[in-house]
């Protein structure tokens, strides 16, 4: 646990670990793997089966019904875990937002050497492009959020997904030595990190120039956070 306010703002705004659930009531083991484990296990294929669903047919197309039958389950056991296939997918969203933060927290430590505009772009890329490597399934989820968008839980997900990924580049700035203050690098993370997540659609739909658009990002990014482009 970081202790110096040094350690503090340059640690890194991970999420939590995604906490396996406990089963709602005692059952008999299984063989050799006990109710609790068969429980944590039907959860994560459940969540699979919806992902590779998702990203063949749609969120649209992707009924409870389908789910089960991909992952080999019964209708029971997929609402012992979900009351809804849209809480199945905000489930699902949320594991992979956590993924896609933690990968690109990876890469800014494997970078960070590389100076502060390597690492940005290095960054942006990850981020970006974790989605571009299943594109059906970001356009499932992204789907799911907006048939779900006036639930609370959706919102409050989605929000505080934004902010650990502005905590996230504040942080970053913070360990490639910007002299910008905490308040000015907060500031200027979310005029970032909003902006781009408002024009990367459009962005999207000319792939051969979106590489030039990143990297010009990158740059206007490290000037905002005040950091020296090596």
């Amino acid at each position: 646990m970081p202790e110096t306010t040094s350690e503090i703002l340059t640690a890194w705004p991970l999420p939590p670990e995604v906490e396996e659930p406990s089963p709602p009531q005692a059952r008999r083991s299984w063989g050799k793997v006990s109710h609790s484990e068969r429980y944590k296990r039907q959860r994560r294929d459940l969540l699979r089966a919806a992902g590779r669903l998702a990203a063949r047919e749609g969120y649209e197309r992707t009924r409870v019904a389908d789910i089960v039958a991909e992952a080999g389950l019964s209708k029971s056991t997929f609402y012992e875990h979900f009351s809804s296939k849209e809480e199945c997918f905000v489930e699902l969203y949320r594991r992979t937002s956590s993924q896609m933060l933690r990968g690109a927290v990876e890469v800014a430590e494997a970078t960070i050497g590389e100076g502060a505009y390597g690492c940005v772009l290095a960054v942006i890329r990850s981020l970006v492009g974790y989605s571009d490597r299943n594109p059906r399934l970001a356009a499932a989820l992204r789907a799911s959020l907006g048939a779900s968008e006036t639930e609370p839980e959706v919102e409050e997900q989605q929000s505080e997904n934004l902010r650990r990924v502005i905590h996230f580049f504040v942080a970053l700035a913070h360990r490639l030595d910007s002299p910008l203050s905490s308040d000015e690098l907060d500031l200027t993370a979310t005029v970032l990190v909003r902006g781009v997540t408002d024009i990367l659609s459009s962005l999207r739909r000319d792939p051969d120039t979106l590489d030039e658009r990143l990297d010009q990002i990158a740059r206007l990014g490290c000037r905002a956070l005040g950091l020296v482009q090596t």
